[in-house]
């Protein structure tokens, strides 16, 4: 009992800590409620389930994961295969192992806004963070199409921040911040952004024997991620590496200004989920630089001028890198800066907040709880063709005698396998 009182004790005096935890519960809800109805179960699902069962069933052990870009040839390392293929092993191949990784994922999503973003700035920044980005819509949904691309946004803001802890004195980071630079080379293409901010950061990083001896240290710690894909090469005769060669020789076009500006709009494309409607998207372009106006304001120090300028880096080198990019550009390609978008808008209204008057706050608490359940409302009744719809397909046809072939990322000849499965029949 006194144990309770004090806990009861310490939670009154961390209000903080109680909103937090309640944001955490309908984060809980809005990603796990409904999974066979509200995730999607399309190609990219479909293929994660097949390379469970080659695992799970036949022990077939990956060297590569999903292909970087369709028909290129060029592939990311195979871990987030082994991660998915584990709850499949769980569920012993339900498909709804994908709904629930997935919810897990947008888990670890929620921590890491709330953790980085209180380091960065302070507590009511990463309480407003994760208010949005757990009611939001748009932040919804992404979070529940269950892909690697969901771990984007969470592994880059780790990234930014290990960087950040590096260039203002702590070259310990340099160690943490190589195991997750290899760990995002698992996840996406778009890692290979992380190795030219690193460079670009490089002339700020502590000049002492401690430095170098954490680079020496991280060198193979980074290699070791890249193993599997060596291997893979070497078994293949390096075709991965003509893939990629012949790949940047037909959709690079060189650096070119008009293109710069074409892409503005997608180099901070991230900004729109968080501005709430289409009419207020056009903003992101006075945010941007209206942020570094009120984060300089009043004062200037060392540590806040290279946090603005990992700001720009993780902004500009996604959007000058595609600048020389000729090929289909996907919104989602600039998720690396998805949650730095999204830690600017917290902090505009983390600033209102502090105003030492009733007035903003209540404006706050308004704007906040309005987008709350306005987006709530709107996703309800929100569905996807995900599993249910697929499975009465399935089972309907299966009850007609119907067989379903193979066929690669359609939903229905997984389904099928399963099920029969399940029957103990194994059709292929």
């Amino acid at each position: 009992m006194k144990k309770f009182k004090k806990y009861l004790k310490l939670l009154r005096n961390n209000k903080s800590v109680i909103i937090v935890l309640v944001i955490f519960l309908f984060e809980l809800f809005l990603r796990f409620y409904d999974i066979n109805g509200k995730n999607p179960f399309g190609w990219d699902q479909v293929d994660n389930a097949w390379a469970a069962m080659n695992l799970v069933v036949n022990g077939k052990l990956p060297l590569v994961g999903f292909e970087a870009k369709g028909n290129t040839g060029i592939y990311i390392g195979p871990v987030y295969y082994y991660l998915i293929s584990f709850f499949y092993w769980i569920f012993n191949l339900n498909p709804i192992a994908s709904g629930v990784f997935a919810g897990l994922t947008s888990i670890f999503t929620f921590w890491v806004i709330f953790y980085v973003s209180k380091k960065l700035f302070f507590t009511e920044v990463a309480l407003i963070a994760v208010f949005i980005n757990t009611f939001v819509f748009p932040a919804i949904i992404f979070d529940r199409v269950q892909g690697p691309v969901n771990f984007i946004p969470g592994i880059s803001i780790l990234i930014f921040y290990f960087l950040y802890k590096i260039i203002t004195g702590n070259s310990k980071y340099i160690i943490a911040l190589s195991l997750a630079i290899g760990f995002s080379f698992q996840i996406h293409f778009t890692s290979v952004f992380f190795p030219l901010i690193v460079i670009l950061s490089l002339p700020f990083f502590p000049k002492n024997k401690q430095t170098i001896k954490y680079i020496l240290i991280s060198i193979p710690l980074f290699l070791i991620w890249l193993l599997p894909n060596a291997i893979a090469q070497i078994k293949q005769g390096n075709s991965q590496t003509s893939h990629l060669t012949n790949y940047l020789n037909t959709y690079y076009h060189g650096f070119h200004l008009r293109r710069v500006i074409q892409l503005a709009g997608d180099g901070l494309i991230q900004f729109n989920p968080y501005l709430f409607m289409d009419k207020l998207t056009q903003l992101k372009f006075i945010a941007f630089p209206l942020f570094f106006i009120m984060f300089l304001y009043k004062s200037i120090s060392r540590e806040q001028l290279i946090f603005c300028y990992l700001v720009l880096l993780w902004f500009i080198v996604p959007w000058f890198v595609f600048a020389t990019y000729s090929g289909e550009i996907s919104d989602y390609y600039f998720s690396v800066n998805r949650f730095i978008a999204l830690f600017i808008i917290s902090y505009f209204f983390a600033r209102v907040w502090m105003i030492k008057n009733i007035i903003p706050k209540i404006a706050v608490l308004i704007i906040l709880i309005y987008v709350a359940i306005t987006n709530v409302i709107n996703y309800l009744p929100y569905k996807d063709t995900g599993l249910a719809e697929r499975e009465r397909t399935v089972l309907n046809a299966i009850r007609q005698g119907r067989r379903i072939g193979f066929q690669q990322g359609v939903p229905e000849s997984y389904l099928y396998y399963y099920f029969m499965r399940q029957k103990g029949i194994n059709v292929y």
